[in-house]
């Protein structure tokens, strides 16, 4: 008789649309397990679907949010409450060997406690992000108030409240997975029994291909939010040297960002600050469909992150990375963290983990001179096989 796995995982939206989830129910589904999925689905976006198991969501966020629904979410766990709710009326838990939970943060961890306990099965948690990763500075903090010191303080609140409800759902798993060695250091204190899998590519999905190109092309795709957090000034400040020198030429280049709505405004100031507003292209998020040409077409896959200080970030190591070892093309990282995700473009020769203007303008400039022979570049990587997902899925068939 198949193994039976019930999978919780929170709001699948754009850029991400769950590819942890979706290659792991691949995998099983394959060996002959059944898998149901349940998420949200946020406001704006479809729901998602996949040819792997069967999938359900929940439309809490698809209704309007007021205040007061904040705060029942923070305080009283009432978008958790209403999730169990959706889950125990769609599905007869008994009848599940085991549960899987994948996080970003919080929801659903406090449901798949509940659901453990109640129904006693095992169950792992896979927390993709976590609130100690961005060290003092609330990464994205929602504007409750008008006062922004006011804003920050709630979110503290809340945010020791919510650590507190995670730590005791670690504490009782089977097993936790997560995503960086810092963040395995760090959730080891809570459950001796957590693993390291990294983020990854399906190479189905993400391969190499060389497209030659008009443009020498310069691409970010994903979340900025916070500037101070995912800041390109490295990038733009290499670009004036570069066009300054006239190293390269200001017909030659475009810069392409697709990111957030929220931070485009703040984006384009600094870009306009730099007086590169004719390279640059800032828009919203792209079509899933044109995330893997534009990636062939492009000759540097930008990542933004921020030095690793004892007051600031840790451990972030996001997926377009990983994305764009799966292509072969350069990675440029500013600015670089000097700590995992350094380590790793080390270890896999993906490109340049950049700590200063001149290094970058190096690094851009032998890419330039590699794609006005070629048309095209293609950065000869190693060591990716462990960031496959096919592998990764492996290794979380083992534990389950």
């Amino acid at each position: 008789m198949p193994k039976r796995l019930l999978i919780l995982t929170d709001s699948i939206a754009p850029p991400a649309y769950a590819p942890r989830v979706v290659s792991l129910c691949k995998y099983l589904t394959e060996q002959g397990w059944l898998c149901d999925v349940f998420s949200d689905c946020e406001k704006g976006n479809k729901p998602f679907t996949a040819e792997f198991g069967h999938w359900y969501h929940t439309t809490y966020y698809q209704q309007k949010y007021p205040r007061w629904r904040y705060v029942a979410d923070k305080v009283f766990g009432m978008r958790e409450r209403q999730f169990q709710h959706f889950i125990e009326t769609s599905v007869n838990v008994v009848e599940y060997d085991a549960i899987f939970c994948s996080s970003c943060y919080y929801f659903p961890l406090w449901t798949t406690y509940q659901l453990a306990q109640e129904y006693h099965k095992p169950y792992i948690v896979d927390l993709r992000d976590i609130a100690e990763q961005w060290g003092n500075i609330p990464y994205n903090t929602t504007s409750f108030f008008h006062s922004r010191a006011l804003n920050v303080r709630l979110h503290r609140l809340f945010t020791a409240h919510n650590k507190r409800l995670r730590n005791r759902v670690l504490a009782a798993a089977k097993h936790v997975i997560t995503v960086s060695p810092w963040h395995q250091q760090l959730l080891s204190r809570y459950n001796s029994s957590t693993h390291l899998i990294y983020n990854g590519f399906d190479t189905a999905d993400f391969y190499p291909k060389d497209i030659p190109s008009d443009k020498f092309i310069i691409s970010y795709t994903g979340k900025i939010y916070n500037l101070d957090f995912r800041d390109p000034r490295l990038l733009f400040e290499a670009m004036q040297k570069l066009l300054t020198a006239k190293q390269i030429a200001q017909e030659d280049v475009v810069l392409n960002f697709f990111i957030d709505k929220t931070s485009i405004e703040a984006l384009q100031q600094m870009v306009d600050r730099y007086g590169l507003t004719q390279l640059c292209h800032i828009r919203g998020y792209i079509p899933k469909a044109e995330l893997l040409p534009l990636m062939h077409q492009s000759s540097i896959l930008l990542v933004l992150t921020c030095l690793s200080t004892p007051e600031g970030a840790h451990g972030i190591m996001g997926t377009k990375f990983f994305e764009a070892l799966g292509v072969q093309k350069p990675v440029l990282c500013i600015r670089s963290d000097e700590e995992c995700l350094a380590q790793v473009i080390q270890e896999t020769n993906a490109g340049l983990a950049g700590r200063n203007a001149d290094e970058v303008a190096a690094f851009i400039l032998e890419k330039y001179n590699e794609w006005k022979q070629k048309g095209f570049t293609r950065q000869q990587t190693q060591h990716c096989e462990i960031f496959t997902r096919q592998y990764q899925s492996a290794q979380i068939a083992q534990l389950l």
